[in-house]
């Protein structure tokens, strides 16, 4: 009897304890969500959410999976908003590991959403994509919308900062939107309308970096009833109200939100970067008003908050505004030296900041009278400005084939669903055959020509998928060679007339009446043969849009070398270079005429470019029995078969080779063959020969 009633009171009193355990447990995990709930981003409430998810972890058991991911997700949350990036990576690795122990599928999201931001901000690419391809592989399985939302909104903010998918981003941020709509209506939960503002914030966002400001107002706009709930968020839709209003040119809007976010950040110890950039945006408005005074005091300010942050990617933008600045007063001396000071955290942190530099130090270095070193900026300019254009359109390239893969994914979902919607039917069919005897031949007749109907519906619609796939890869081969063709051909004697332009706008009285005439004539010519040949590459690309396709027929070579010459005058003019031309009448060769264009410009161009300073370039033709042959030779550095050669087998993608690269592929489709030659050790000779059958 005794044993029995020591064994009642043990258990009770092991009952008591578990329960004391598991109230405090609760209690413990309520102060976490009460503190996210009311977030206010004070530092003080982040420490009070890392003391009681700490506390919370002493008391669990091994198997408490929800309060283990509940306090590790309280810890990594409070750690995020203090930016000790490394303790919050550890604390959400932790939550999303117990989540999938615990099989809280839904719950696992959460973190993932956090590491995708983490791993970024820390440098760690790969993992920030190991993250993100987790989190789109669970979407499908997920039922609760809110953290549905919030799986969009972080796959979002992956492909806008990370992959600069602005497209898709947009979708997925919309999508979050949508889903939230739905619970913002009837909450009372600060931490949720924020988040729902965050979201609208963020759309506002891309369309800014997509230049639409009135798209982002109109998202901004929506967000204005939560304005006041949390300090972070006030500035932040602040500064991107002052950016929407600066590039709709709208001063006096811009400066009301400028005051209202400077207000706003007076209340906080923090230091914001939007101070820093809003100032510089309303300097810039002020120097394109010439408001001189104004627009000093705006740069100033920006520079003390900037030196207080103390951050390079800040300092660099307030230093090349400085530069604009003294720009503007033609005080060239120091708009240098502080464009030479942004130099290097421009070319670090934001390379289209930095292509607006180096044009601005080739100008200020022109003015000031050192050609040299304008030359060397210029040089670096159009170099990443090649660069930048090709990046964008490999990433558009890559934003499509992102959603072809994503559609084509869906489909192949789709496909599958019918199918099993179809095997269900099927098992049922086979149920009904076993009771049904009599019916059995029928029915298996019957399921094996859905099944081969089936089988040849997928077979075709995977065809189709196949070819689909080709088409796509030959359009977008085919287009990023057409803008290579168009942009080479055309960016040096666009260079040659804005470089013509400038000087005489910059040095008229360098020129006397007489030289403005011709050379407002010889502008005059070269506008026009530019804007034919522009005209001419824009309908002929049109039609090479899927595929390059020649069109082999009798061409005359004096029209093509007229047009290429009167094109590349003011090339020759600048180099003084001497044009002998031996072909005086129609001459024809069989060739495309648009390709045939393309080389002869090319190879003209390079001559002109490689001839010394007042050369001579000779165009020669030859005919025989066998082939016909079109000579180009120059003086100058002597340019041999072998570095053309190299050039052709080269495997990278600048701009150093491209116009050699196009001479090459497009003479080969028409059957004009190309070499090299020195005759003279200080010339070069560039031989095209058409075949006369």
């Amino acid at each position: 009897m005794k044993f029995i009633t020591l064994f009642l009171l043990v258990s009770l009193q092991a009952f008591a304890q578990k329960a004391d355990r598991i109230g405090l447990l609760n209690e413990k995990r309520a102060s976490c969500e009460r503190i996210i709930a009311e977030f206010s981003g004070k530092p003080e409430s982040l420490d009070l959410l890392i003391k009681e998810g700490r506390e919370g972890l002493k008391i669990v058991n091994e198997k408490d999976y929800e309060y283990i991911y509940a306090f590790h997700q309280a810890m990594g949350t409070g750690y995020y908003y203090k930016q000790d990036f490394k303790s919050a990576k550890e604390h959400f690795e932790q939550s999303y590991a117990v989540a999938v122990t615990g099989k809280m599928i839904d719950k696992s999201l959460k973190p993932l959403g956090n590491l995708i931001s983490i791993n970024y901000y820390m440098g760690l690419s790969k993992d920030a994509d190991g993250a993100a391809e987790k989190l789109k592989h669970s979407l499908p399985d997920i039922i609760d919308p809110k953290i549905k939302a919030d799986a969009y909104f972080n796959l979002g903010m992956y492909n806008q900062q990370q992959k600069f998918y602005y497209g898709t981003a947009l979708e997925n941020f919309l999508k979050s939107i949508e889903l939230y709509r739905t619970i913002i209506d009837t909450t009372k939960i600060v931490k949720l309308k924020t988040d729902y503002a965050a979201r609208l914030m963020m759309v506002a966002e891309v369309y800014l970096q997509l230049k639409q400001p009135q798209k982002a107002l109109q998202y901004l706009n929506e967000t204005k009833p939560f304005l006041g709930l949390a300090l972070i968020m006030d500035i932040s839709i602040y500064g991107k109200y002052v950016r929407s209003y600066a590039l709709l040119k709208n001063k006096e809007e811009a400066l009301k939100y400028y005051n209202l976010l400077h207000e706003t950040a007076a209340k906080t110890n923090g230091n914001w970067s939007e101070l820093v950039s809003s100032s510089l945006i309303m300097s810039t408005l002020s120097l394109e008003g010439k408001e001189y005074l104004q627009a000093k005091f705006y740069l100033d300010k920006a520079d003390i908050q900037a030196r207080k942050d103390n951050k390079e990617i800040m300092t660099s933008s307030v230093n090349l505004s400085y530069g604009d600045y003294y720009k503007s007063l033609k005080d060239y001396k120091n708009a240098a030296k502080y464009y030479k000071i942004s130099e290097p955290g421009s070319a670090l942190y934001n390379k289209e900041q930095y292509l607006e530099l180096l044009k601005s130090l080739t100008a200020v270095e022109i003015m000031s009278g050192d050609p040299k070193d304008a030359g060397a900026y210029f040089d670096k300019y159009i170099s990443l400005s090649d660069s930048l254009t090709n990046q964008k359109i490999s990433l558009n390239l890559a934003e499509m084939e992102a959603m072809f893969q994503n559609k084509n994914k869906q489909l192949q979902i789709d496909a599958q669903n019918v199918e099993l919607t179809y095997a269900k039917k099927q098992s049922f069919w086979l149920i009904g055959g076993i009771l049904l005897t009599l019916l059995v031949v029928t029915l298996l007749i019957v399921i094996y020509r859905n099944k081969k109907r089936t089988a040849d519906l997928l077979h075709e619609q995977n065809r189709k998928l196949t070819q689909l796939n080709n088409d796509l890869e030959e359009a977008n081969q085919t287009k990023a060679k057409l803008f290579g063709i168009i942009s080479h051909d055309l960016r040096s004697p666009i260079n040659q007339v804005y470089q013509f332009l400038k000087l005489q706008q910059l040095n008229p009285n360098l020129l006397n009446e007489n030289q403005k005439i011709e050379l407002g004539n010889k502008i005059q010519t070269a506008t026009g043969s530019l804007l034919e040949t522009m005209e001419e590459l824009l309908l002929w690309s049109k039609s090479q849009m899927n595929q390059f396709k020649t069109d082999i027929r009798p061409v005359d070579l004096k029209v093509v070398l007229d047009q290429s010459l009167q094109l590349l005058e003011l090339n020759i003019d600048a180099k003084k270079v001497k044009i002998q031309n031996e072909i005086l009448q129609s001459t024809f060769v069989k060739a495309d005429l648009y390709y045939l264009q393309t080389v002869v410009r090319n190879l003209l161009q390079n001559a002109i470019k490689a001839s010394w300073i007042e050369g001579v370039v000779d165009i020669e033709y030859v005919e025989n029995k066998q082939e016909t042959t079109l000579s180009i030779r120059n003086s100058g550095a002597p340019f041999t078969q072998e570095q053309y050669e190299q050039i052709l087998a080269s495997t990278e993608n600048g701009l150093s080779g491209m116009g050699l690269k196009l001479v090459d592929e497009l003479s080969r489709k028409t059957g004009v063959s190309i070499n090299f030659e020195n005759k003279k050790g200080d010339s070069t000779q560039v031989n095209l020969r058409f075949s006369i059958s």
